[in-house]
């Protein structure tokens, strides 16, 4: 079980002595009540069993070992006989065993105990009261055990004294209701104790539910809600506020338990204001008012608090985070209050969690501030890759881009369509290594270079991704992409100069291979051998690869955001879009997500068709950027 450094501090503050114990009575902790008890430091008690401080042979048997005492053995209550010791020893056994079994707290008044001191080896013997409570985890088994003993050595040698002394009837029977009263009010302090304990408990409770929901506030005025909501619960309280710092200005979040028009009168102060919330959040310094005079005589305004409050008593506390007081952690009473250092120590970890809560909600603030600049960024680089293709004679160019659904990142992903200087159609589609603002800003350089040198050069595809790869290495520019570019020259017939085929001149750097769509709807992956990405190597040898484009066939770009998923294999997902492209071509559509049978239809598909049709089939499946260039003859 893993103990917050509040439980600790309340349980060694406990006045009497308790013992943490595992389910094989290993000592976790002893309290310094109990240590003092025993007469030993209570860091040599950690580790050694119980019965190791007890005397005996009986002390040797381990609990959990042991079994649960037989049925048959005596359960009297001993007299002071000093050879009754051992069977305190074993009705202690006996005791641990019912908690262990049952799950419930058990009670033996009164025993005696040979108790070993552990500083000299001597065995004494001590007269003890013990209550064992077993603390359940979430699944209800026990998980350790909690011992409270109370030494009345000195009350029962006491009454075996006066016992031998006085022995007539009458002199007896007053002593025994002397001792009966003491007994009760015993019994009162302990039922008192116990009242307390269980407050702590429902405090701590609280705080730790407190712990997990604040976890989930988006903003100040949630995390005001489910922390002051929990401290009325654990603490009896009546609303609060949690207090921020903002310049020399002190913003407010109160609870609606205090009503809208304590929120409306005092949702902003400032740090000189004779306040507890503004000195406090100043200072650093916490601030506590026990009653409704204190309160009244603490300063200008405090009269106001609590007229309008309905609070005499308050608590103001410190948030601290990273070294500086952000704020305040503000809390009221209807009634007076004594403020006890365990009480003290609740409030002080309600602070601290409300503290580490502002941090996070920042935190996340920020994020969200930072994601939608990210995005903005993103929309902007989609508008300008969104630009109108060219439209020579003769070809129809269509493009697509589809952003992933991660909004917060910008892909490297973009396409290119031009004529160049010397009369070529010229299509890009690239992909730059990454997936965030410092890719987008690559992509940007790379696809402007790319498309100067295209267009003034006169050199074919691989001779021009050369040139690029000799700039980005003579500018030091360190970034990879992979390109597919290609170049659309016009065949004439001489046979028949009104009819013309075009020629498609392409090179490939380690990008997803072309995919050409015959006429007659036949789709054919236009692989060949994998060459390096851009970027990589200034003097990289790349080769130029040719095919005809026949009236009516179809070349479709893309980049590998339309055929990655996440369990699959890249020729996979090439196989997908080949048998898909194929089957639209023939007049079917896709039935849904990759690779499930395409639906009858009708007709040979538009390019807009085409590619609005795969789009709609990676819809939701796709985890990156989607670009698509399609061009027909």
């Amino acid at each position: 079980m893993h103990l917050q450094q509040q439980d600790l501090r309340l349980f060694h503050a406990l006045p009497t002595a308790h013992l943490l114990l595992r389910p094989d009575l290993t000592i976790v902790r002893a309290n310094p009540a109990y240590a003092r008890l025993v007469g030993v430091p209570a860091p040599q008690l950690t580790g050694r069993h119980l019965l190791q401080v007890l005397a005996g042979d009986a002390a040797e048997v381990p609990v959990g070992g042991a079994g649960p005492a037989p049925d048959d053995a005596p359960d009297d209550r001993p007299d002071d006989r000093p050879d009754d010791a051992q069977g305190g020893v074993a009705r202690l056994r006996r005791s641990l065993h019912r908690a262990l079994a049952t799950g419930e707290a058990d009670v033996l008044p009164a025993e005696r105990y040979p108790v070993i001191d552990l500083r000299t080896g001597l065995v004494g013997h001590r007269w003890w009261s013990s209550v064992v409570v077993p603390v359940l985890d979430g699944s209800g088994r026990v998980e350790l055990l909690i011992q409270r003993v109370e030494d009345i050595t000195a009350y029962v040698e006491d009454r075996g004294a006066r016992q031998r002394q006085l022995r007539a009837e009458e002199q007896w029977q007053a002593r025994a209701l002397s001792a009966e009263t003491e007994l009760f009010a015993r019994a009162r302090e302990a039922q008192a104790a116990r009242e307390g304990e269980r407050a702590r408990a429902r405090e701590l409770a609280a705080l730790a539910e407190a712990t997990v929901q604040v976890s989930t506030a988006e903003d100040v005025e949630q995390l005001t809600e489910v922390l002051i909501t929990r401290a009325l619960g654990a603490l009896g309280a009546q609303g609060g506020a949690v207090a921020v710092r903002q310049g020399d200005r002190l913003r407010l979040s109160i609870t609606a338990s205090l009503g809208q028009e304590v929120q409306l009168r005092y949702a902003e102060l400032s740090l000189d204001d004779p306040l507890p919330a503004a000195v406090v959040s100043a200072t650093g310094r916490r601030v506590l008012l026990h009653d409704r005079a204190e309160t009244v005589a603490y300063g200008d305004g405090a009269a106001e608090i609590v007229a309008t409050t309905g609070c005499q008593a308050w608590a103001c506390l410190p948030l601290g985070a990273g070294g500086a007081v952000v704020g305040a952690l503000l809390i009221g009473w209807r009634q007076a209050q004594i403020f006890s250092p365990a009480s003290l120590e609740v409030l002080e970890a309600f602070a601290a969690q409300c503290a580490q809560a502002l941090v996070r909600i920042w935190t996340h603030q920020s994020q969200r501030a930072e994601a939608a600049q990210t995005s903005e960024l993103a929309l902007a680089l989609q508008r300008a890759l969104l630009s109108e293709p060219a439209r020579p004679d003769g070809l129809e160019v269509l493009t697509r881009y589809r952003p992933a659904v991660r909004s917060a990142q910008v892909g490297g992903d973009w396409y290119d369509s031009f004529v160049s200087a010397a009369g070529t159609t010229t299509l890009v589609v690239g992909d730059v290594v990454g997936h965030d603002r410092e890719a987008a800003a690559a992509m940007g350089q790379v696809r402007s270079m790319l498309r100067a040198l295209a267009y003034t050069t006169a050199e074919p595809p691989a001779a021009t991704l050369r040139l690029l790869d000799q700039t980005l290495h003579g500018l030091h520019l360190d970034l990879l992409a992979s390109v597919v570019l290609v170049g659309v020259h016009r065949d004439e017939d001489p046979g028949d100069p009104g009819a013309a085929r075009y020629l498609l001149r392409w090179s490939n750097a380690g990008h997803p291979p072309p995919l050409l769509v015959h006429p007659d709807g036949r789709a054919e992956l236009l692989r060949t051998d994998a060459e390096l990405l851009v970027g990589l190597e200034p003097s990289t040898a790349r080769r130029d690869h040719r095919v005809a484009l026949d009236p009516g066939a179809v070349l479709l770009l893309y980049t590998d955001g339309l055929i990655e998923r996440r369990g699959c294999d890249l020729d996979d997902g090439l196989d997908w879009l080949a048998r898909t492209v194929s089957g639209i071509a023939g007049g079917t559509v896709g039935g849904g997500a990759a690779g499930t049978p395409p639906r009858g239809g009708g007709g040979p598909p538009s390019l807009a068709r085409l590619c609005d049709t795969l789009l709609e089939l990676v819809e939701g499946h796709a985890d990156d950027d989607v670009v698509l260039l399609a061009l027909r003859a």
